[in-house]
């Protein structure tokens, strides 16, 4: 039987350097004919699958990859073969892969069996690499009649149960920013070295889209505004929130020198934000390739403008709602999701909708208790509150191309975990993600908004829960409010409502559960998280030192999510209605990073993109006298180095 060709060592003495890397390489890469007929059988011996066509075998180790004269790609594309170009919703795979016959043994002929050239080595060229990126794919989405019947209570046809499936499973794809030249530019930070920085943001829709895009583009008019109007809020008598001015230019700065953006809550095609495609328009504005997954189509019948709203005696009040919640029919395509933004290029995403959480489609009418839990005892015209969906909450999988990083890619989960559900559903949300992780052997970044409020609720206000529902904020805060209801609102001020969870401050939700002295229903989920550990016994990262935070705050998880002296720093603030009890100040929004460390506190491990210096920005959001979101953007440094020195960070 022949073999790989074998180089005596005591011949290696008498050739040059030259002939001994050549010998070496031949030996590693081109296997022999012999060899080649045995790999099907080796492959299936190992536990792997062969695919004979491409000369590949998939699900072996990299120790027999290698001696068997393979090129190892621990997480290579689920579709790389697919015959239709497209965006892959199937988790990565190891393969091994070797060289097509060409009938040509010289070095400039080896191919890998996705065929694409590669050096002797088995290093792709960016030119080749670039072929296997979708450019721009998304799946087909519904037309006005579809939605209307989407919205219906009563069955779906087949084809429109398929079309539901696909739409709310299948991420949109689009790299035509790499296309056209756009490159990552990772920081240099004081102390951490050449560093990715991870922005995270609820940004509430998208209905300050303008001010964002402002901000981003100009920062000198974005100021001028802010000065402008927040001197027109206070001379009428307008109270504003506390925000410090001269920080908001360096908090942009920090927010746009991010080469990864993980949002929530983003439309796409909805009246309230002008039809707008809200992750398009950031992504050109950004020069940043991004991916988006719809969690929701909003289906309520004032969202789709059905409504007739016969029950109003009034018809000119009848009149007015018709004109308020009437839709494009040729615009609306009710969307709402997650969605990454990255400079490095997208190599491939998935959308994996959560088993566990609350059927928003059945919401069609608010129990008294509901009623409560929104701030409102008695409301008349209460339909106004619900909110029809289909769909459910998911996790957006993304797997970016960072040559820097360990594997060469950083695997990003956009999530968003139930508001309407007890802790401990979001502790089953949870899990299910981090299965869907545990054989990832790259970096890994989760992020998102948590809801992690103790209850089933996030308190607000009547007219910010109707603006964020329909958009308008001068219609819902001046004549709206008082007459679509019939009689106006009336708001309870029970002591009942001050009981809820939702409403206490709740800036610590890692914090110990001690039943009857100081309940925490979250502690169990974070005790998940702290807890996991992937298939390369990898951990995420929990760990809080003082020198690489930017205030000197320590404790748990503060390397990655900001903290105060008693807990974290709040990224959700809201205005409500009682007595006393004015604002209620939360930490919802978190980032968790699995980096080279094992022990998820050790204080001795590595460092090595570890999370550092985490900035809330709530001065940039809060900067107008509307807030720009009801969260804040959250950001932090991940260094592609074990750090040398700490000091004063810089940004």
């Amino acid at each position: 039987m022949k073999t790989a060709s074998i180089v005596k060592l005591p011949d290696l003495f008498f050739c040059g350097a030259s002939f001994v890397v050549g010998a070496v390489l031949l030996f590693v890469v081109v296997p022999t004919n012999g060899l080649a007929q045995q790999l099907p059988q080796s492959c299936a011996e190992n536990h792997g699958t062969w695919l004979e066509k491409y000369q590949e075998c998939e699900f072996t180790s990299q120790q027999w990859c290698q001696a068997a004269g393979g090129h190892f790609d621990e997480c290579g594309s689920a579709c790389r073969h697919a015959s239709e170009p497209g965006p892959c919703t199937m988790q990565c795979v190891p393969v091994c892969k070797f060289p097509v016959p060409t009938g040509n043994d010289g070095a400039d002929s080896t191919h890998l069996s996705d065929g694409k050239s590669v050096a002797r080595q088995g290093s792709q060229s960016e030119e080749s690499q670039a072929e296997s990126y979708v450019r721009d794919s998304q799946p087909k989405l519904f037309s006005y009649d579809e939605l209307v019947q989407l919205s219906l209570n009563q069955p779906l046809s087949p084809e429109l149960a398929e079309k539901l499936h696909v739409v709310t499973t299948t991420p949109f794809v689009n790299n035509e920013a790499y296309y056209a030249g756009a490159r990552p530019r990772p920081l240099d930070v004081k102390g951490l070295g050449p560093t990715l920085r991870v922005a995270c943001w609820n940004i509430e829709r998208g209905l300050e889209l303008d001010d964002i895009l402002l901000f981003l583009t100009d920062k000198d008019h974005f100021m001028a505004k802010v000065e402008e109007e927040r001197k027109k809020a206070k001379d009428s008598g307008k109270k504003l929130r506390a925000v410090s001015l001269e920080k908001i230019p360096q908090e942009i700065e920090i927010l746009q020198a991010a080469d990864v953006w993980i949002l929530g809550e983003v439309d796409w095609g909805m009246k309230r934000t002008q039809y707008r495609e809200v992750i398009k328009e950031l992504g050109d504005t950004l020069h940043m390739n991004w991916a988006y997954g719809v969690e929701f189509l909003e289906i309520d019948s004032k969202q789709l403008g059905t409504d007739t709203f016969e029950d109003k005696e009034n018809e000119q009040e009848r009149q007015q709602l018709l004109e308020q919640f009437h839709v494009d029919k040729d615009r609306v395509r009710a969307l709402h999701g997650n969605a990454v933004l990255s400079r490095y290029p997208i190599r491939s995403a998935r959308l994996v909708p959560f088993k566990a959480g609350y059927d928003w489609f059945k919401e069609t009418k608010i129990t008294p208790l509901e009623k409560a839990k929104r701030k409102a005892a008695y409301l008349i015209g209460e339909d106004l509150l619900q909110e029809v969906r289909r769909g459910g909450r998911t996790t957006l999988f993304v797997d970016v191309d960072v040559p820097e990083v360990s594997g060469q890619r950083l695997t990003i989960a956009a999530t968003h975990t139930e508001n309407r559900a007890q802790p401990k559903v979001r502790r089953q949300q949870m899990e299910e993600l981090l299965n869907e992780v545990r054989e990832v052997h790259n970096p890994v970044v989760v992020a998102g908004d948590l809801n992690t409020t103790g209850s089933n609720g996030t308190p607000t206000s009547i007219p910010n829960l109707l603006y964020k529902r329909f958009g308008s904020l001068d219609f819902w805060t001046t004549k709206g409010i008082q007459w679509t209801t019939g009689v106006g609102l009336v708001y309870s001020a029970a002591k009942m409502t001050r009981k809820l969870a939702g409403i206490q401050y709740r800036v610590d939700p890692t914090s110990a559960n001690i039943p009857g002295l100081s309940a925490n229903l979250e502690r169990g989920f974070f005790n998940t998280v702290e807890k996991f550990r992937f298939a390369d016994g990898k951990a995420f990262d929990f760990r809080g030192m003082p020198e690489r935070t930017i205030n000197g705050k320590a404790g748990t998880l503060g390397d990655s999510n900001q903290r105060l002296a008693k807990g974290f720093t709040p990224t959700f603030v809201t205005e409500l209605i009682w007595g006393k009890l004015r604002v209620a100040k939360f930490k919802l929004d978190w980032i968790f990073v699995k980096s080279e460390l094992e022990n998820p506190r050790d204080p001795k491990g590595s460092f090595v993109f570890a999370p550092n210096f985490p900035h809330v920005l709530s001065d940039l959001n809060n900067s107008l006298p509307e807030p720009i979101s009801d969260h804040s953007p959250i950001t932090v440094d991940l260094p592609f180095h074990e750090p040398a020195n700490l000091g004063a960070p810089t940004n």
